[in-house]
């Protein structure tokens, strides 16, 4: 998976959201571009507050596992997992209900954020500390994303 590719992903998906949001009924990106169609009520898109809680929140928990020792990020884990989860679900189940097709890189890096939490646990501590940098990565990188929706 390319960067531009993604962020080009992460931005029509944005975009949609935000058009969705803002009450417009037109497609956000050409048909043809494959990354993002919609056609979905405004009931569906969470508020700017939602948003930025959920931003706000995730930001914290990352900052907070990232900057502690190895041990510490095992004891907080439970509670990443959490806040991780939640976000990802909250936001597809929202990228769902408005009829999004998302494109297949930015899929691919959700996934592997599940993939992330799953193995996580069972990673020894100095394994978790080396492996967290990367997690950390691709965890901001939807943050950044979401964030794009109340922008």
């Amino acid at each position: 998976m390319t960067r531009g590719r993604l962020s080009l992903g992460c931005a029509v998906l944005a975009a949609a959201l935000w058009g969705c949001n803002k009450g417009s009924a037109a497609p956000a990106a050409a048909a043809d571009s494959g990354a993002a169609t919609m056609a979905a009520p405004r009931a569906n898109v969470p508020d700017r507050a939602e948003i930025a809680r959920t931003v706000a929140e995730v930001t914290a928990d990352v900052n907070r596992i990232a900057a502690a020792p190895a041990a510490t990020q095992r004891r907080l884990l439970p509670a990443h997992e959490r806040a991780v989860t939640g976000m990802l679900t909250r936001f597809e189940d929202r990228v769902r209900a408005m009829h999004v097709t998302v494109d297949p890189d930015w899929v691919a890096v959700i996934d592997s954020v599940r993939s992330d939490l799953g193995a996580m646990p069972t990673m020894s501590d100095a394994d978790l500390h080396a492996y967290m940098p990367g997690h950390v990565k691709r965890v901001m990188r939807i943050v950044a994303c979401v964030d794009m929706v109340r922008a």
